[in-house]
């Protein structure tokens, strides 16, 4: 049902944007590859992009390019919590993530749109408004993402620019966590049902691993998605030398929950909660599909959390 609306939506409002699509015609085009191989025709050079995902949205603030439009952050009904300071001008709501609203995508009038893998016949109706392409694949490093949007959006020297900015960034956080390299840092993803672990796949374990630090021994499944909810008697595989503990929204029935387990026995036998090297952490951030501003502000927050005044220090 909601993709026959869309379609209908679509057909009436095409005769109006017959205009917009002669003159994107017009334009210089060129030939590129989405992530599937298959060969696009974009704009050399596009000024009306509308982004689909977070990871589109922060790759192509990255480069110095903001979109005409995205999607709501995930859990979220707002634009992504942790990437709201990088945006400097106004970008036009346009559903959220995985149903986006054709309606509004057609009124804005794009020549290009980046998208996260979707259903074939919604990437269909994209391809009506404006060449449409998929830039990553599900649990791909973000760095690869980066570098494709980067050509994509033929903006290699900027992406290049970041990356230095990123080692950087990289090798003042070394100096920063100082002799805390090598320990082991818990993301926790509290959802409505209970706790979970992110996978050590998973995006914010690639910037830990640059950081020099890594998983522990209960966070090594293989995949970048997370384990089922836990069991309050089971809470001790949580447990790690540092701790992150993060929900999608900042308040709802994952916030409560937590709020519930704080004041159990087991979550408060944890070893990194008794020696306060835990922080509570934006769980949009940490615990889905980040891009290159989001590796900084993770960057961040391990910084932060390494450093707390009131942790005790590690014992060997």
């Amino acid at each position: 049902m909601f993709l026959r609306k869309v379609a209908l939506s679509v057909l009436c409002i095409t005769a109006a944007f017959t205009a917009h699509s002669q003159t994107v015609s017009n334009e210089a085009m060129r030939s590129i590859h989405d992530v599937y191989g298959k060969m696009i025709e974009i704009p050399a050079a596009p000024k009306r992009v509308i982004t689909l995902s977070e990871i589109d949205l922060d790759s192509t603030l990255a480069l110095g390019l903001t979109p005409i439009g995205t999607v709501n952050g995930r859990g979220q009904q707002t634009l992504p919590r942790y990437l709201q300071a990088a945006i400097q001008q106004d970008i036009k709501i346009v559903g959220d993530l995985s149903r986006p609203n054709m309606e509004t995508i057609l009124e804005l009038e794009p020549d290009l749109i980046l998208t996260t893998p979707n259903r074939p016949e919604v990437l269909a109706l994209l391809n009506e408004i404006a060449p449409t392409v998929v830039t990553f694949k599900r649990g791909e490093p973000w760095k690869d993402t980066f570098n494709r949007t980067a050509d994509i959006l033929n903006r290699q020297k900027e992406a290049i620019a970041f990356m230095a900015r990123y080692q950087q960034a990289i090798q003042q956080s070394k100096a920063d966590i100082g002799d805390k390299a090598g320990q082991t840092i818990s993301i926790v993803r509290w959802n409505p049902k209970g706790p979970a672990y992110m996978f050590k796949d998973a995006f914010a374990s690639q910037v830990i691993a640059d950081l020099g630090m890594t998983r522990p021994a209960n966070q090594q499944d293989p995949g970048h998605t997370h384990s089922l909810s836990l069991s309050l008697e089971a809470l001790n595989v949580l447990d790690g030398d540092w701790m992150v503990i993060g929900t999608l929204s900042t308040s709802g029935d994952a916030v409560d929950a937590m709020k519930q387990a704080e004041s159990s026995p087991a979550f408060k036998q944890l070893s990194a909660i008794q020696t306060k090297r835990f922080e509570a952490v934006d769980g949009s951030l940490w615990t889905s599909v980040g891009g290159p501003l989001a590796a900084l502000s993770v960057m961040q927050d391990i910084v932060k959390l390494v450093n707390k005044p009131d942790a005790e220090p590690l014992t060997p």
